[in-house]
């Protein structure tokens, strides 16, 4: 309260999530903020991406360099419950309505969660009814720390879901049921689109 930056309700500046920079009354700050102090996304990992992209950007206008954009990882939230929750992208809540498609899996009689003794839950994957690609997932699964990261790094790379299912699947695995799951949520995807190829 001190400086002319512009505060939020709770009093924490305002910044741009990409560059860390905050903002005063007066236009873009020097002042870059990550971390527990901006408490974006209270999580290790990406406070470490934040604290990266702030000091980056510090230097660079202590350059006479321009600010720019930092690399923003694919969402990925584990709640280490048994069984796991995980969650990549933003949610199904965050999808916007007719613009997607939805495959699932339950893990009732799936192989690998059956031979674990641990064959409860079920996976909802989504993908983008115009281009295919995948949009993320949610899961109260077996191993769901292992499938969120799995599936985070294919949001990132912004595979369609028919790329995802060219990815090798080894048996048996827990990761077969992510497969039934995209096949389901592919056949969808095809049937809006009929004029998309099979290798697409």
């Amino acid at each position: 309260d001190k400086t002319t930056l512009k505060l939020d309700a709770k009093g924490v500046p305002s910044f741009d999530p990409a560059s860390t920079r905050t903002a005063s009354t007066e236009g873009p700050s020097p002042i870059f903020i990550a971390g527990d102090a901006s408490n974006f996304i209270p999580l290790l990992h990406e406070a470490t991406d934040e604290g990266r992209i702030a000091g980056e950007n510090a230097a660079s206008l202590a350059q006479g360099k321009p600010v720019t954009s930092g690399l923003r990882r694919a969402p990925i939230g584990v709640v280490f419950s048994d069984p796991q929750i995980g969650i990549v992208g933003g949610g199904f809540h965050a999808l916007k309505p007719d613009t997607f498609a939805t495959g699932q899996v339950s893990f009732e009689d799936q192989g690998r969660s059956r031979i674990l003794l641990k064959n409860k839950g079920l996976l909802n994957v989504y993908g983008d009814l115009a281009s295919g690609r995948f949009l993320g997932a949610e899961m109260l699964a077996p191993g769901a720390e292992h499938l969120a990261h799995l599936l985070s790094w294919a949001l990132q790379s912004k595979l369609t879901v028919a790329q995802m299912l060219e990815m090798p699947f080894y048996h048996p695995v827990i990761e077969e049921g992510l497969r039934t799951a995209l096949r389901h949520l592919n056949v969808k995807l095809r049937a809006a689109r009929p004029n998309v190829s099979k290798s697409a």
